[in-house]
Order: structure tokens, then C-alpha cells, then sequence
């Protein structure tokens, strides 16, 4: 970690579905260039987290700031103010997220799908739009599929065209959840060669991934999040070689690691 203020800060952050409380007082600190790994088992509230951060969720209590502004919601008067769809749209736009379907519009290329966002969020030039996404379909090995369609590609390829859209934007945070899941086992590798490739340029990524493997390998920290709480966090190295809670011991032998 460098001494810079964190990109994104969480703080007190939970969340409750009815009676259960999905996320429970969730702290943590993201460094610009950082990767973070979220691990746990079903249930544990890695994807609520996830979709707190993007506001695809809204949270009971607590802060998130990212990049120096509080997200969501606003102090006014002592009390919480959600903030209007305008500018919560525009907080959105910090954060880039891949989910585990691909969401690609089935009529569009894959440079249409990397290009619509360029052109009716960000306002840009059609050339200059087809210009930054041939550059991003080519940083994800797409360059040769970028008149494809979604049903002309691979899951994996499809994958690939989600992350380069999602990067062409270019997000402060990129929000990665189980981007894996729905991939077949012989193209989980292409992708997270891609998420590795990410993490070498410095882009900082949260991700949320049953890939103990990889989130050994490509992540600065990992977090182990139980029943909704963070559970143990630390360098990868240490959390996955000597894990100090029996709960993240139980988990990591059951993952086969």
C-alpha cells in the first residue's frame, strides 16, 4: 500500500435483504493500481459488495468513496440523501463492472457493443469511438472478431468483449464479478489471462472470483469474507499459505487449495 489517500474507501458499509443482513460493518481500502481479490462461499456477500460500490444496490449505513467523492448519498442536516438518478449515473460511470453474463446486445458487433457506450454516454465521435474500441478489442486478442457477433463468438470471446467495453470507458475502478462462472473449463483461461494482462498495466481491480488460483497469483491483497463480514484480509501470499482463522482454513481445504 503507498501513502496516497485510497482510490476506494469503504467504511461501516451494511446492507440487509428483509431481515438478513447481507453485509455487516464492511471496512476496506483499495489503492489506485491495487488488485483485490474477494473469496468466500455463496452467501457470503462478495456480490453484494460488488454491486454497492456501482449502486446497482442501494446500502443501509455506511460510506463508500471512491476517488475522493462519497458515493450514493449525502449528508444533509444530520440525515442521509440519496443523491438524484443524474448524478448517481455519473458516480456509475466511475466504476467499470463485468458480471457473470456477458450482457452483450445480441444485434451489435463486437465493436458495436464496445462502441455504444463510447458514443451515447461519453458523447464521442463515431471515428474516434471505433478508433479507442479497436484499440481495446485489440488489448483483449479481439482484434480479428471485432465484425462478429455475440452468437459468432465463444464465451470466452464474449467475455473478452464485456471487459473491453467495460475498460474502454475508462473507469476509475474496474468491478469484476465471478466473470468466470459461466465460461466452460477449457475458456476460463483465456479470460483470466486477459485479468492478468489488466493487472500488469496497473488498472486497479476489485474482483470477486471462486478461482483460488488466480486470486492467488494476480492479486495484491485478498479478502476472505464470512456471513457477510470480512473474515481475515492480507497479502495473497500469506492469507493462502498460512491462513490465521480456522474458518478460512476450513474454506481454502474445501476450494482444494
Amino acid at each position: 500500500m503507498n501513502a496516497n489517500p485510497p482510490l476506494l474507501s469503504i467504511r461501516q458499509l451494511s446492507k440487509q435483504f428483509g431481515s438478513t443482513k447481507v453485509l455487516n460493518d464492511i471496512c476496506l481500502d483499495v489503492a489506485e493500481g491495487e488488485v483485490v481479490s474477494v473469496i468466500g462461499a455463496s452467501g457470503s456477500g462478495k456480490t453484494t459488495l460488488l454491486r454497492c460500490v456501482n449502486l446497482l444496490e442501494d446500502f443501509d449505513t455506511g460510506e463508500i468513496v471512491l476517488d475522493g467523492e462519497s458515493i450514493g448519498y449525502r449528508a444533509e442536516n444530520g440525515r442521509r440523501t440519496r443523491l438524484a438518478e443524474r448524478e448517481l449515473a455519473r458516480q456509475r460511470a466511475m466504476t467499470g463492472m463485468v458480471f457473470q453474463s456477458f450482457n452483450l446486445f445480441p444485434h451489435l458487433s463486437a465493436l458495436g457493443n464496445v462502441m455504444l457506450g463510447l458514443t451515447k454516454v461519453r458523447r464521442m465521435a463515431k471515428t474516434d469511438a471505433r478508433d479507442l474500441a479497436l484499440s481495446w478489442l485489440e488489448r483483449v486478442g479481439l482484434a480479428d472478431r471485432a465484425g462478429h457477433y455475440p452468437s459468432q463468438l465463444s464465451g470466452g470471446q464474449q467475455q473478452r468483449v464485456a471487459i473491453a467495453r467495460a475498460l474502454a470507458m475508462d473507469p476509475k475502478l474496474v468491478l469484476l464479478d465471478e466473470i468466470t462462472s459461466a465460461l466452460d473449463p477449457e475458456l476460463v483461461q483465456e479470460v483470466l489471462q486477459t485479468i492478468s494482462r489488466l493487472a500488469d498495466d496497473g488498472i486497479t481491480l476489485l474482483i470477486v472470483t471462486h478461482e483460488m488460483r488466480f486470486a492467488q497469483k494476480v492479486s495484491s491483497r485478498v479478502v476472505f469474507m464470512d456471513r457477510g463480514s470480512i473474515a481475515e484480509i492480507g497479502p495473497a501470499k500469506r492469507l493462502f499459505e498460512k491462513p490465521s482463522t480456522a474458518r478460512l482454513k476450513q474454506f481454502l481445504r474445501n476450494a482444494h487449495v
